[in-house]
Protein backbone atom coordinates (compact mmCIF):
# COMPACT_ATOMS: atom_id res chain seq x y z
CA UNK A 1 0.00 0.00 0.00
CA UNK A 2 1.14 3.61 -0.46
CA UNK A 3 2.58 5.66 1.89
CA UNK A 4 1.10 9.19 2.59
CA UNK A 5 3.70 11.58 3.16
CA UNK A 6 3.12 15.54 3.38
CA UNK A 7 5.92 18.18 4.02
CA UNK A 8 6.66 21.76 4.01
CA UNK A 9 8.96 24.34 4.44
CA UNK A 10 7.99 26.43 7.83
CA UNK A 11 8.98 29.20 9.58
CA UNK A 12 11.10 28.50 13.33
CA UNK A 13 7.64 30.16 14.55
CA UNK A 14 5.22 27.49 12.41
CA UNK A 15 4.66 29.58 9.31
CA UNK A 16 4.54 28.56 5.68
CA UNK A 17 3.92 31.74 4.60
CA UNK A 18 4.23 35.54 5.42
CA UNK A 19 1.13 37.95 7.06
CA UNK A 20 1.97 39.67 3.08
CA UNK A 21 1.86 36.06 1.33
CA UNK A 22 5.85 37.01 0.75
CA UNK A 23 8.17 33.64 0.18
CA UNK A 24 11.40 35.15 0.29
CA UNK A 25 12.20 34.33 3.26
CA UNK A 26 12.59 30.70 1.93
CA UNK A 27 14.09 31.28 -0.77
CA UNK A 28 16.69 33.33 0.91
CA UNK A 29 17.33 30.75 3.03
CA UNK A 30 18.35 27.74 0.57
CA UNK A 31 21.79 27.64 -0.41
CA UNK A 32 23.19 26.25 -3.48
CA UNK A 33 24.54 23.04 -3.70
CA UNK A 34 22.29 21.85 -0.51
CA UNK A 35 20.24 18.79 -1.16
CA UNK A 36 16.85 19.07 0.92
CA UNK A 37 15.53 15.75 -0.73
CA UNK A 38 13.96 16.80 -3.53
CA UNK A 39 15.04 14.56 -6.04
CA UNK A 40 13.81 11.91 -3.54
CA UNK A 41 10.80 13.27 -3.37
CA UNK A 42 10.36 13.10 -6.69
CA UNK A 43 11.44 9.83 -7.59
CA UNK A 44 9.22 8.09 -4.80
CA UNK A 45 6.28 9.94 -5.63
CA UNK A 46 2.94 8.01 -7.96
CA UNK A 47 0.93 10.68 -7.03
CA UNK A 48 0.74 14.59 -5.62
CA UNK A 49 -2.46 15.33 -3.50
CA UNK A 50 -2.26 19.66 -3.65
CA UNK A 51 -4.16 22.73 -1.84
CA UNK A 52 -6.07 24.93 -4.57
CA UNK A 53 -4.33 28.07 -3.19
CA UNK A 54 -0.74 26.22 -3.25
CA UNK A 55 -2.01 25.02 -7.15
CA UNK A 56 -2.72 28.83 -7.99
CA UNK A 57 0.56 30.09 -6.04
CA UNK A 58 2.10 27.56 -8.29
CA UNK A 59 0.63 29.12 -11.42
CA UNK A 60 -1.40 26.05 -12.28
CA UNK A 61 1.95 24.31 -13.22
CA UNK A 62 1.58 21.44 -10.83
CA UNK A 63 0.70 18.02 -12.55
CA UNK A 64 1.89 19.20 -16.00
CA UNK A 65 4.37 16.42 -15.60
CA UNK A 66 3.38 12.75 -15.99
CA UNK A 67 2.66 12.56 -12.37
CA UNK A 68 -1.07 12.22 -11.57
CA UNK A 69 -1.82 15.54 -9.58
CA UNK A 70 -5.78 15.83 -7.64
CA UNK A 71 -5.89 19.70 -6.42
CA UNK A 72 -8.52 19.59 -3.46
CA UNK A 73 -11.07 22.61 -4.37
CA UNK A 74 -14.27 23.88 -4.58
CA UNK A 75 -13.65 26.06 -7.80
CA UNK A 76 -15.13 23.85 -9.91
CA UNK A 77 -13.51 26.36 -12.70
CA UNK A 78 -10.48 25.52 -11.67
CA UNK A 79 -8.00 25.52 -14.54
CA UNK A 80 -6.42 21.82 -14.82
CA UNK A 81 -3.45 20.29 -17.08
CA UNK A 82 -3.86 16.76 -18.77
CA UNK A 83 -2.91 14.79 -15.47
CA UNK A 84 -4.12 17.35 -12.80
CA UNK A 85 -7.76 15.86 -11.17
CA UNK A 86 -9.50 18.78 -9.34
CA UNK A 87 -11.28 16.86 -6.41
CA UNK A 88 -14.07 18.43 -4.32
CA UNK A 89 -14.85 15.89 -1.14
CA UNK A 90 -14.39 13.49 1.65
CA UNK A 91 -10.78 13.48 2.08
CA UNK A 92 -10.89 9.81 3.28
CA UNK A 93 -12.24 8.71 -0.22
CA UNK A 94 -9.65 11.09 -2.28
CA UNK A 95 -6.88 8.88 -0.51
CA UNK A 96 -8.40 5.85 -1.34
CA UNK A 97 -8.81 6.51 -4.35
CA UNK A 98 -5.19 7.89 -5.49
CA UNK A 99 -4.27 4.60 -3.69
CA UNK A 100 -5.81 2.61 -6.08
CA UNK A 101 -4.68 4.59 -8.49
CA UNK A 102 -0.79 4.89 -7.81
CA UNK A 103 1.61 2.89 -9.55
CA UNK A 104 3.19 -0.30 -7.70
CA UNK A 105 6.02 0.79 -5.44
CA UNK A 106 5.41 4.19 -5.58
CA UNK A 107 4.02 6.74 -2.98
CA UNK A 108 1.50 9.85 -2.22
CA UNK A 109 3.03 13.43 -1.71
CA UNK A 110 0.66 15.69 -0.06
CA UNK A 111 2.53 18.92 -1.54
CA UNK A 112 1.14 22.03 -0.09
CA UNK A 113 -1.68 23.66 2.23
CA UNK A 114 -1.64 23.83 6.06
CA UNK A 115 -5.54 23.56 6.27
CA UNK A 116 -5.01 20.34 3.94
CA UNK A 117 -2.13 18.34 5.77
CA UNK A 118 -3.81 19.51 8.90
CA UNK A 119 -7.16 17.63 7.46
CA UNK A 120 -5.56 14.61 6.51
CA UNK A 121 -3.54 14.32 9.70
CA UNK A 122 -7.14 14.99 12.15
CA UNK A 123 -8.03 11.86 9.31
CA UNK A 124 -5.23 9.31 10.42
CA UNK A 125 -4.44 9.27 6.79
CA UNK A 126 -0.50 10.94 6.96
CA UNK A 127 1.85 7.98 7.43
CA UNK A 128 5.16 10.42 7.29
CA UNK A 129 5.91 13.89 8.03
CA UNK A 130 8.60 16.46 6.69
CA UNK A 131 9.28 19.60 8.30
CA UNK A 132 12.04 21.65 6.74
CA UNK A 133 12.59 23.92 9.82
CA UNK A 134 14.27 27.46 7.99
CA UNK A 135 16.26 29.91 10.20
CA UNK A 136 13.89 32.72 10.33
CA UNK A 137 11.17 34.16 12.30
CA UNK A 138 7.78 35.77 10.47
CA UNK A 139 6.48 36.87 13.79
CA UNK A 140 2.97 35.82 11.64
CA UNK A 141 1.26 34.31 8.87
CA UNK A 142 -0.10 31.46 7.25
CA UNK A 143 0.49 29.14 10.31
CA UNK A 144 1.65 25.44 9.57
CA UNK A 145 -1.32 23.49 11.24
CA UNK A 146 -4.37 24.88 11.87
CA UNK A 147 -6.52 23.73 15.26
CA UNK A 148 -6.52 20.48 15.61
CA UNK A 149 -9.10 18.24 18.19
CA UNK A 150 -6.61 15.45 19.09
CA UNK A 151 -2.89 15.73 19.09
CA UNK A 152 -0.66 13.56 17.05
CA UNK A 153 2.45 11.55 17.97
CA UNK A 154 5.38 11.43 16.12
CA UNK A 155 8.41 9.15 16.01
CA UNK A 156 11.56 11.00 14.80
CA UNK A 157 13.15 8.60 11.71
CA UNK A 158 15.82 11.44 10.50
CA UNK A 159 17.73 15.01 11.77
CA UNK A 160 19.70 16.50 8.66
CA UNK A 161 20.76 19.97 9.35
CA UNK A 162 22.40 21.98 6.51
CA UNK A 163 24.84 24.51 6.88
CA UNK A 164 22.52 26.75 5.47
CA UNK A 165 21.05 26.62 9.08
CA UNK A 166 18.18 24.78 7.73
CA UNK A 167 17.11 21.70 9.40
CA UNK A 168 15.26 18.89 7.99
CA UNK A 169 13.08 16.51 9.94
CA UNK A 170 11.73 13.46 9.18
CA UNK A 171 8.65 11.72 11.09
CA UNK A 172 6.61 8.81 11.41
CA UNK A 173 3.66 9.01 12.29
CA UNK A 174 2.92 6.62 15.52
CA UNK A 175 -0.38 4.43 15.42
CA UNK A 176 -2.01 3.48 18.11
Amino acid sequence: MATVFAGMAASLDGYIQSASGDLAWLNDAMAPGEDYGFADTEARTGAYVIGATTYRELGGTAGLGAVPTYVVTHDAGLAAGPHVRPYAGDLTRLIDTVRSDVEPGKDICVYGGGRLVTGLLELGLVDELSVSLVPVVLGGGVPFFGAMTSSTRLELRRCRPFPSGIVLLDYRVVRS
